[in-house]
């Protein structure tokens, strides 16, 4: 009797210590040790699987440069923020989407009217493992209940809505940024940059599509997430064994720190800030990252690291907003600002404070060339088509018209999103060739700009020499024998400088208003700045006092059709500038403003039920903008 009772005994011993371990093995496996943070070599690796520089040799080159628009600023479902909201396309689906392919989103099989020329996919750096985790099966952390609750999330937009905003808090506290508690070490942030760089490669073909290895540092701070965001690029696939997020380099110091240790090991890499209108100052900050004075050191830091800078996305533009700029006319321009304007938060005015720097300190660590990108979140890069009926660029909170209506806004649930939403930008390059080199030394040498979406094109040099002429051909000719080109700096002398200025109409959009010259100085006491309009289209004057009549295209806000004769196919002008003063540092950038059309939001009311307030902007003037070409002072 008693040895029966010590075999069940023993029996019931063995079962517990059964369930026991398999507890313990499920258990790990739901909430596995971590987050694992072991140093992981992040030498600089050439990761490219062909001879590209003999690829790209052969490509033929004009050295008069043409256009080429794309987007850089994609994100995909290796987003954290992108695969909350929903959204599953990887980074082949982004650049199959760039070159005109038809892709899923959620239910739907979406395409652009124009493919892209060049492209790159610049995923989130934070969590980027932690979502490679959360996609493959077999991977370390597959199995964690949080990798689950990401797969569960599905269209439940409270739960996506809570879980964003724990996850942002986690890149936002300066004193707690953390890994979420599942990750696996850098190993599967590697992995996750593998398959970014296999899309690159798999995507490029010199000559007709151009890809970037590229990943956004998402810098975030305090209780309005202000933003602090760059994205970065690389010329070519020397690259890191993965990205560093803001996690890892805390404050922008420590990123430009980061990129220039990638640089002593071979790489050619630059950072470009972004969404600078919701950043309540930290982009252009007035003391650095330790609370102390800005410096020379910092300036020159900032100066070789971040050439260019992003001033129209998804998420609003970056150049005025009309509160702060109530004498400029066309200021209110897709205007989203957080909780304080700040005009150190605007390109136009960090701009200004480049050129004081440069008259204080012998460096202008604002000397920025433009660029524009959607922002997209939806894996679809080049969607900026405002008539379109896909127009969404952010999951599902901007996906339809009904949905861009009444939907909260997903940083601000005290806005809807069409008090936020516009499709985004391009970026307009000129370059010898559509290759990985000449566009990103396009990029490096600022010869760049941006549009709201469209692709008007915009020609811009400066000369102390220039000669009247007699066409397009003789202007660029001219232009780079004897002067500088937009992104440049002309050296000051007594002599007044002049400008070639040129622009043509999106071949597929609306006809051009007019072209301005913004001009921004420093006299010695304060910052300044003059707004010209230089060229103007249907036989207009421009009045003694600079002011020129608007033009009525007769825009039907019932049809949205307009009078497609109205406004100019094409503007040009050799113009000087009639305030010059030698002594003073200055900059010159160009915008080109198209006639009156519809507005998304006209659009959105013309093709569906909704009905839009009567305060609501329906008619926009689209637009591009130069990068400036700096005049030093004598």
């Amino acid at each position: 009797m008693k040895k029966r009772s010590s075999s069940k005994w023993k029996w019931f011993l063995g079962v517990l210590i059964l369930l026991a371990i398999a507890g313990f093995f499920v258990y790990r496996m739901l909430f596995p040790a971590g987050p694992i943070l072991d140093y992981v070599d992040n030498t600089i690796e050439d990761r490219a699987t062909k001879d590209w520089a003999a690829a790209e040799a052969a490509i033929p080159k004009n050295e008069m440069r043409d256009v080429y628009f794309g987007d850089m600023h994609v994100h995909t479902s290796f987003s954290f923020d992108a695969y909350i909201g929903g959204i599953l396309p990887k980074p082949t689906d982004a650049y199959r989407f760039a070159k005109g392919e038809a892709i899923k989103v959620f239910t739907d099989d979406v395409k652009i009217k124009r493919p892209l020329d060049f492209a790159a996919v610049t995923d989130h750096a934070e969590f980027l493992g932690e979502l490679y985790s959360v996609h493959t099966p077999g991977a370390p952390g597959h199995g964690a209940f949080l990798a689950r609750y990401f797969r569960s999330l599905g269209m439940d937009t409270l739960k996506q809505r809570a879980f964003f905003n724990r996850m942002l808090n986690r890149v936002t506290d300066d004193n707690e940024r953390a890994h979420l508690d599942f990750f696996q070490g850098f190993e599967t942030t590697s992995a996750a940059w593998d398959i970014n760089l296999a899309a690159a490669e798999e995507h490029y073909a010199p000559g007709a599509f151009t890809t970037f290895a590229a990943y956004e540092w998402t810098y975030t701070k305090g209780s309005t997430r202000a933003h602090g965001h760059r994205n970065i690029f690389f010329k070519d696939m020397k690259v890191p064994q993965y990205p560093v997020s803001a996690i890892e380099a805390a404050d922008e110091v420590q990123m430009w720190n980061g990129l220039e240790q990638f640089r002593s090991e071979g790489a050619t890499v630059m950072a470009v800030p972004h969404n600078s209108n919701l950043s309540e100052g930290l982009t252009f900050p007035l003391i650095k990252p330790d609370g102390s004075p800005l410096d020379k050191e910092y300036m020159e830091k900032r100066s070789k690291n971040e050439p260019l800078v992003e001033i129209h996305q998804a998420k609003g533009n970056s150049e005025v907003h009309p509160e702060l700029w109530s004498s400029d006319e066309f200021s209110n321009f897709e205007v989203y600002n957080q909780k304080e304007l700040n005009e150190n938060n605007y390109v136009r005015h960090v701009l200004k404070r480049g050129v004081k720097y440069k008259s204080e300190h012998d460096i202008n660590p604002y000397a920025y060339g433009l660029i524009g990108s959607t922002d997209t979140h939806n894996g679809t890069p080049g969607n900026t088509e405002e008539d379109d009926e896909f127009r969404g660029n952010h999951a599902f909170v901007d996906y339809s018209s009904e949905l861009r209506y009444k939907r909260p806004w997903i940083l601000d649930p005290t806005l809807r999103t069409r008090d936020v939403y516009n499709p985004g930008g391009l970026m307009g390059v000129w370059a010898k060739a559509n290759t990985r080199s000449e566009i990103y030394e396009s990029m490096e040498r600022k010869e760049t700009y941006a549009t709201s979406g469209g692709r008007i094109q915009v020609r811009f040099f400066a000369g102390h020499d220039l000669k009247p002429f007699s066409n397009y051909d003789d202007m660029v000719a001219q232009g780079y024998a004897d002067g500088v080109h937009m992104g440049q700096t002309l050296q000051g002398n007594d002599k007044t400088p002049s400008f070639y200025i040129w622009a043509a109409k999106d071949s597929e959009g609306a006809r051009l208003d007019r072209i301005q010259v913004i001009k921004g100085w420093y006299d010695g006491i304060e910052l300044q700045e003059k707004i010209y309009n230089v060229a103007v289209s249907d036989d207009r004057e421009v009045q003694a006092d600079g002011f020129v009549v608007a033009l009525d295209n007769k825009l039907n806000i019932e049809t949205g059709t307009w009078d497609t004769s109205v406004g100019a196919s094409e503007l040009s002008t050799l113009w000087e500038d009639p305030d010059y003063n030698p002594d003073h540092e200055a900059f010159y950038y160009v915008r080109v403003l198209e006639v009156k059309t519809p507005r998304w939001t006209l659009y959105d009311q013309i093709q569906t039920d909704v009905e839009y307030t009567d305060d609501t902007e329906m008619t926009i003037h689209e637009r591009a903008w130069s990068s400036p070409i700096w005049v030093e002072s004598k």
